[in-house]
């Protein structure tokens, strides 16, 4: 976006640093997690495509990237391997897809891969694919072995727990020599889960960098039982950031707590901050050759359902662009819920994820399903900096006056 007086166009050049195309290369899975949104939310279309993306396919969708990021001079190019499980795959057959998409996009745009995977199907040919390609690597874990087996079982209702440790492991020992396949992790969170001890387990893994999740979870779900359970989620994040905080290690990375410190650094202006979206755009790849936007927003179902999907033959990546839900979700984003006004912690959630906010009666226009998670967590943080010397001063300044604990 060339003026900041201008609505963002994301069908004009320039106005796209990085595309991240979440490439569903397997739309199949050998888990069964009860909390899958990508299977067990209502949407069902995943199991009308073909299982794999076939090497025609992404030698077709390589040149409509490529094609489309020069048109609209797109610097970088993500490409995140995902499922179902990407490693379904036979890895020679993800090495020759690794090969035509180095081949027809590097020459036109900074090409980048990772994976996220379940980690219960590595072997010695995935890791050298993930090695030869720079693949970095994610893999989904919710903890300790029952916290894990909770909902990640297969569909024998099997734990897949020491498969998954097994290959965390393993990709540590290849990071010494291969520092991009140390893995980062992916945590759905539960509120009967005892983080601490999760943080600390990751640790010793030897994980620096982790991901915590909320539930699949949309407005129109809010029930009484649910708030509870919302409330101790935020406590489970506060668990985090306590454990974090003892920790101090700069060179561990959690993703909310990282994008929360950042409205609390001394000298910065108080207010909200926009969220720049821009910076990283997000579309879906399947392995019938067409595109969708962000399936994040699965949960917001009876809207997601109604937004078109484009098969790459008959649109270009601008054409994909033009079309008025960037728009729309550009707008949501950046407006605040009725519901939210004058709520001091808007300033840090600025409303919360969309698929959060969503209600089939009124639209993304709701506080957030996880609005007391949020409360609890912000709150929690702010009594904690105060208490180890962050100036209350500061803390009413950006968030009004209010009793600390």
């Amino acid at each position: 976006m060339r003026n900041q007086d201008m609505l963002w166009d994301p069908s004009e050049p320039h106005s796209v640093e990085r595309l991240q195309v979440v490439y569903k290369i397997v739309e199949r899975c050998n888990l069964n997690c009860s909390y899958c949104y990508y299977f067990n939310m209502g949407d069902n279309t995943a199991l009308k495509r073909p299982a794999r993306a076939s090497l025609s396919t992404t030698r077709n969708f390589a040149q409509w990237l490529a094609q489309g990021s020069q048109e609209l001079d797109i610097p970088e190019v993500l490409i995140s391997f995902h499922g179902g499980e990407p490693m379904l795959m036979r890895d020679m057959e993800f090495a020759q897809a690794c090969d035509v998409l180095v081949r027809t996009v590097s020459p036109v745009a900074d090409l980048g891969f990772s994976i996220q995977t379940n980690g219960t199907l590595m072997t010695e040919g995935w890791l050298e694919a993930l090695k030869r390609y720079k693949v970095h690597v994610g893999v989904s874990i919710d903890g300790r072995r029952a916290d894990h087996d909770r909902f990640r079982l297969d569909h024998q209702s099997r734990s897949s727990f020491d498969a998954t440790e097994t290959t965390i492991m393993r990709l540590m020992d290849a990071s010494t020599e291969h520092p991009h396949l140390r893995p980062g992790t992916i945590t759905v969170l539960h509120h009967e889960v005892d983080y601490r001890e999760t943080y600390r387990y990751l640790r010793g893994l030897g994980v620096h960098s982790m991901h915590f999740l909320l539930p699949d979870r949309s407005s129109d779900d809010s029930t009484p039982k649910l708030e509870d359970e919302a409330r101790a989620i935020g406590m489970g994040l506060l668990d985090i950031f306590e454990a974090w905080m003892t920790e101090d290690n700069p060179d561990i990375n959690v993703r909310f707590i990282s994008e929360t410190l950042r409205h609390f650094q001394i000298g910065s202006p108080q207010g909200p901050m926009r969220r720049q979206r821009k910076s990283n755009q997000i579309l879906v790849a399947h392995s019938d050759e067409t595109i969708t936007i962000d399936d994040s927003l699965i949960p917001a179902l009876g809207w997601y359902k109604a937004i078109s999907e484009f098969p790459i033959a008959q649109y270009s990546l601008r054409d994909v662009f033009r079309n008025s839900v960037f728009g729309q979700l550009e707008a949501e984003v950046n407006r605040l819920p009725d519901g939210c006004s004058g709520c001091p912690w808007t300033q840090i959630c600025r409303g919360g994820d969309l698929e959060n906010r969503f209600s089939t009666v009124s639209g993304f226009n709701n506080p957030s399903a996880y609005c007391s998670t949020y409360k609890v967590l912000y709150q929690g943080i702010c009594e904690f900096l105060v208490q180890n010397g962050y100036p209350q001063p500061e803390i009413d300044r950006r968030f009004g006056v209010f009793c600390l604990a």
